[in-house]
């Protein structure tokens, strides 16, 4: 190190600081996350830390790299090699110990969130401000949060106090030549680029190697937040042109019943969709769509949970149309609200495709439904996310109802309690004359799970053990009754709505707009966990006594068909032009299947096919679900299996075609003339 200059001295030991700190956070981390049933083995603890420490050296040393170089330069640097400008090095040293904190902080809110590590996502969470810091504010201990970060900074000043004068402030030592000096600051400095790159390979290192690691929750553990905000962040598409879609495009066709494209043809996936001959001379049926909030199927007790959370949901399940294999695309409210509108699942990596202005113009299904009323109803606002621009943009006419327009008090950052938002959903339905097409969004099972005083006596859920919890996929008490709290609310819709004249000719769908990683408990395959496929699990129930058989169906669904399957069974004609395809058409039982996008990392798309998830990445990966070792890559084991590769050969490009129509129709499918 005496060879080595001041100012290289100084970012190699602030540098070397930073991972020092990185390992301690991720050890502290691991022990404060890491599940119950995570079965993490020493060798998986040493793993994720060694292949952590690796990123923390990487994010270390261009975290230091900027000041490094300014003092280096020729000109500029003579004023900012120690010990000269010390208020820049301490400047410097605590804007870096800040993000690190920031990072830290940011990742332990995150997981405890989306049970995810930091990633983009934060950044479109967090541009709906007032929300936001409503839901932070009211769920985290923001006050003695800042008070560590306050106490780390405390640190890192004596840090560098220290670092300085042993550093920084020169010692009498013998005389250094420069081609001494020269060479051992080249070798340093080629040993940095290296740690930078990471690995022995022509590859640097990237997020995908955790993904090597044999147990899932030390994948997550092995990230850097501030390595994957970034890494989640670089990758971003927002549009695709008619010749990136053109050689998708028959595929696509073929899939939702269209034939191939003529030469010259322009794309297009309109169909038109005759109405059912049952319900010809029939009044019209109302329409009720509930998107409940974080419904996740592995939760439900019509799926098998035994811990009775649901009795409201399950009963009328007993009595409708549920399809247990429905899978939204992908984790996030605004996704599935878009997703659900729209027919396409939200590939947007950089955002959601609600904020995208070049997209906010679709055509819906729910125009298809002539001469009804159509309403939104949502007991906060939908200027989150900009739901707002989508709804109105695409949906003709649509009456918004949302907290400033209701008349129950707020409870909670997400403004009024799902039980008074139905309702008052309820009353309007009563009052209407002709029929109607509503959308209900529920909020309460949410952080801060809030249960309003009101309810408190006359809500009275069971109370599993903590043990119980843990093993079917709950993270606390305060979660469970939020979720029992979502089906109660159910419950007092349905009882209200059938006392209502509407309710004879109405259908009643309800479907979660995304599910929950997490444990799920014995009644499902350990792949619903290992392979996050809880992420999008939430099950559609129909309920229409009298016009919608008791029935239970099994098969793969997708959010995307949710419009056109209640368009079927309401009995209208539809145009179709996303998507979507009717569960209920035999012609498509053959194909049924699910996409999925970043269940397994970002930007990777997945399908969703018989036994079997499919993932389209290099390597490709294809994993049996229902095997008690569901990680293992079918395709990597010697020799693969005929029936393996003849799978892949049938489904292997089909996530990045559907992933490119669903980009390309974001911009592409502007909304169509009123049907007549």
């Amino acid at each position: 190190m005496s060879l080595l200059r001041p100012h290289l001295r100084l970012a190699l030991a602030m540098a070397a600081v930073l991972v020092v700190v990185g390992s301690v956070s991720r050890a502290a981390f691991g022990l404060w996350f890491v599940p119950p049933d995570a079965a993490l083995a020493m060798g998986d603890w040493a793993a994720a830390l060694w292949l952590g420490a690796r990123f923390d050296l990487r994010v270390a040393l261009d975290s230091v790299l900027l000041a490094w170089l300014l003092a280096t330069l020729p000109w500029v640097g003579r004023w900012l090699r120690p010990p000269r400008a010390r208020a820049f090095w301490w400047t410097y040293w605590m804007l870096v110990a800040l993000v690190w904190a920031l990072g830290v902080v940011l990742d332990a809110g995150h997981f405890a969130y989306l049970a995810q590590r930091l990633t983009a996502v934060v950044i479109s969470l967090a541009r709906d401000v007032g929300e936001a810091t409503g839901m932070v504010m009211q769920t985290y201990p923001v006050g003695r949060i800042a008070l560590a970060v306050v106490a780390w900074l405390l640190l890192c000043h004596v840090i560098f106090g220290w670092l300085w004068r042993r550093i920084a402030v020169p010692v009498q030592q013998a005389p250094r030549k420069r081609w001494q000096v020269g060479i051992a600051e080249t070798a340093v400095v080629l040993l940095a680029v290296f740690g930078i790159h990471g690995k022995f390979s022509q590859y640097p290192l990237r997020w995908s190697d955790s993904i090597e690691l044999q147990n899932a929750f030390a994948q997550q553990l092995s990230l850097n937040p501030l390595h994957n905000l970034y890494d989640t962040w670089t990758f971003r598409a927002q549009s695709l042109g008619d010749a990136e879609m053109r050689p998708d495009a028959d595929a696509i066709r073929a899939f939702v019943g269209l034939p191939a494209l003529k030469p010259g043809e322009p794309i297009s996936f309109l169909r038109t969709v005759p109405p059912k001959p049952e319900r010809a001379g029939q009044p019209p049926m109302n329409v009720v769509l509930v998107l409940l909030e974080s419904f996740a199927a592995h939760k439900v007790g019509a799926i098998g949970s035994p811990l009775g959370a649901t009795p409201n949901y399950d009963a009328l399940a007993k009595d409708g149309l549920l399809f247990t294999r429905m899978m939204s695309a992908h984790g996030h409210t605004a996704r599935g609200v878009f997703t659900t509108v729209t027919g396409m699942p939200d590939v947007s990596v950089e955002s959601t495709a609600s904020r995208n202005p070049a997209a906010s113009n679709q055509q819906s299904i729910i125009n298809e439904f002539a001469g009804y009323k159509k309403f939104y109803f949502i007991g906060g606002s939908t200027s989150w996310a900009n739901v707002r621009g989508v709804l109105t943009a695409s949906i003709d006419d649509v009456d918004i109802v949302e907290q400033t327009r209701l008349k129950s008090p707020v409870v909670d950052v997400w403004g009024v309690s799902d039980k008074n938002l139905f309702l008052e959903a309820n009353e309007m339905f009563r009052a209407q004359q002709k029929p109607f097409f509503a959308m209900i969004q529920t909020s309460g099972n949410h952080r801060p799970y809030t249960i309003p005083d009101e309810d408190k006596a006359a809500f009275q859920p069971p109370t599993p053990t903590d043990a119980q919890l843990e093993d079917n996929g709950f993270i606390s008490v305060d979660e469970y009754r939020a979720f029992a709290y979502l089906d109660w609310c159910i419950g007092r819709f349905m009882e209200q709505a059938k006392k209502e004249a509407y309710f004879k000719n109405t259908l009643f769908a309800f479907i979660g707009d995304h599910g929950i990683i997490g444990v799920t408990g014995p009644h499902l395959p350990k792949s619903w966990h290992d392979l996050a496929i809880t992420q999008g699990h939430t099950p559609f129930l129909v309920y229409s006594p009298g016009h919608v058989a008791p029935r239970r169906i099994d098969h793969w669904a997708q959010q995307v068909d949710v419009l056109p399957t209640l368009a079927s069974l309401a009995g209208i004609g539809y145009r179709n032009t996303t998507l979507g395809r009717d569960l209920l058409d035999p012609q498509f039982d053959a194909s049924r299947v699910a996409f999925e996008f970043q269940f397994t990392g970002p930007r990777q798309q997945g399908v969703l096919v018989g036994t079997h998830l499919l993932v389209d990445r290099q390597p490709p990966a294809l994993f049996d679900i229902l095997s008690d070792k569901p990680s293992t890559n079918l395709l990597q084991q010697q020799p693969v299996a005929p029936e393996i590769a003849a799978l892949q050969q049938q489904w292997g490009h089909f996530p990045a075609a559907y992933g490119n129509a669903a980009l390309y129709l974001q911009t592409h499918n502007h909304k169509l003339p009123k049907p007549q």
